[in-house]
């Protein structure tokens, strides 16, 4: 089948929509029904309420170390979840027109080989963070039944206010099963507000490859209608093909704006939750005295959920800003100095240069109007990461000898 931004726009929009967010594509392809309006109701209700019992159980709740730590930690998570949620169904409109051009911006000059890289780079990198989010659950889960059936401990995963640690009902117990179930259900809509940034960075970032690729081949096209054809008809082709190139550019710059006003907010708590979170859970581990093998597979599966979330956010928008770098060269290779003899190859001339003083200008995304996202950023969050936790460790470690 073949591919395009398009289809993979429309792909991701679908599967959104099944999550309960609603669609965020321009045509109404598919429908919010009462029924379905009720399901989002109802899912958000669940979330809500939920996510409010944790907040409860972090400020009023009477828990050992490990629940209030683990309480406090997920209800600041899922508080900055839910801020990303609202934020992805408060810009609704936005990102249905964005989609929609997003969609539209140089379909004509995609190539099989570029949509095909581009779906699978979408693909293949949120279904990477889609299993670490869930192998992670699995790992508290998994670690919470050891530590009920060995050790007679509560069955906890997400802590919440209700029921009481102290209550050992079957009700209790299936209360706890059922708000666990419930975080499995409540990732869906999460990721979809974690995924979306990532799979437009990537396609802005394929647009920008795209347009070089167009160069390219103008820049060869002109030189062999250059033999093949009169001038005045290669020189004429090369100045309607560089407008074409000049005005996707100015579309993309546009777009990528749209894409930083959008979801910059939602892209900058990514980053401030990945880094600070998983210094946290690193920490936890740090200061333990005794680590059995489930717990160490729960923090660094949560751990790694996180930075690849981070890496997906950095590096993508780091992509960005390095094949935009590259375009200003593919604009001056294009052929304008062969067709400089005339008026028009002179005009030619003027609109390249125009054109390669814009593409120099450096296009980077920054959190919160500060901080880059870049490749430079990630690893300079996971080396202060470590660091952090390797000051805390060593110091452990000297305590107890």
């Amino acid at each position: 089948m073949s591919q395009s931004t398009r289809l993979l726009v429309k792909k991701i929009c679908r599967y959104i929509y099944y999550t309960g967010l609603g669609n965020y594509w321009i045509e109404d392809i598919y429908k919010e029904t009462s029924c379905y309006k009720v399901y989002s109701a109802v899912s958000f209700s669940a979330y809500i309420i939920m996510v409010f019992l944790e907040n409860v159980a972090a400020w009023f709740g009477v828990f050992p170390k490990v629940e209030k730590n683990s309480a406090v930690m997920f209800s600041a998570i899922h508080n900055i979840v839910l801020v990303k949620m609202f934020l992805l169904l408060y810009h609704k409109k936005s990102i249905k027109k964005l989609n929609y051009e997003i969609a539209a911006v140089g379909a004509g000059m995609e190539q099989k080989v570029t949509m095909r890289n581009q779906y699978k780079k979408v693909k293949y990198g949120l279904l990477l963070y889609v299993f670490s989010v869930y192998l992670s659950l699995l790992a508290y889960g998994v670690a919470s039944m050891r530590k009920y059936i060995i050790e007679g401990t509560p069955f906890y995963t997400v802590v919440t206010y209700l029921p009481s640690y102290d209550d050992t009902s079957s009700i209790a117990f299936v209360l706890r099963v059922f708000f666990y179930m419930i975080w499995l259900y409540m990732m869906l809509p999460m990721m979809s507000a974690d995924c979306m940034p990532v799979a437009h960075l990537i396609i802005i970032a394929y647009k920008f490859i795209t347009l070089c690729d167009h160069y390219k081949k103008i820049s060869e096209d002109f030189r062999k209608n250059l033999y093949d054809k009169s001038k005045q008809i290669a020189v004429a082709k090369l100045k309607y093909e560089c407008m074409q190139g000049i005005t996707m550019h100015q579309k993309l710059l546009v777009l990528a704006n749209e894409v930083n006003r959008v979801f910059g907010v939602i892209m900058s708590l990514q980053v401030c939750e990945s880094s600070v979170v998983a210094v946290l859970l690193l920490l936890r581990l740090a200061i333990s005295l005794h680590v059995n093998f489930t717990d160490a597979i729960m923090t660094y599966t949560f751990v790694g959920s996180l930075f690849i979330l981070l890496a997906l956010n950095l590096w993508n928008a780091g992509e960005i800003t390095y094949q935009a770098s590259l375009l200003s060269f593919e604009i001056y290779s294009c052929g304008w100095h062969l067709s400089q003899s005339d008026a028009l190859g002179r005009e030619i001339k003027h609109m390249v240069l125009i054109s390669c003083a814009q593409a120099q200008k450096p296009f980077i995304f920054k959190a919160f109007g500060i901080q880059e996202l870049s490749y430079a950023t990630f690893v300079s969050v996971a080396r202060m990461t470590y660091s952090i936790f390797a000051v805390f460790y060593h110091r452990t470690i000297a305590l107890h000898s």
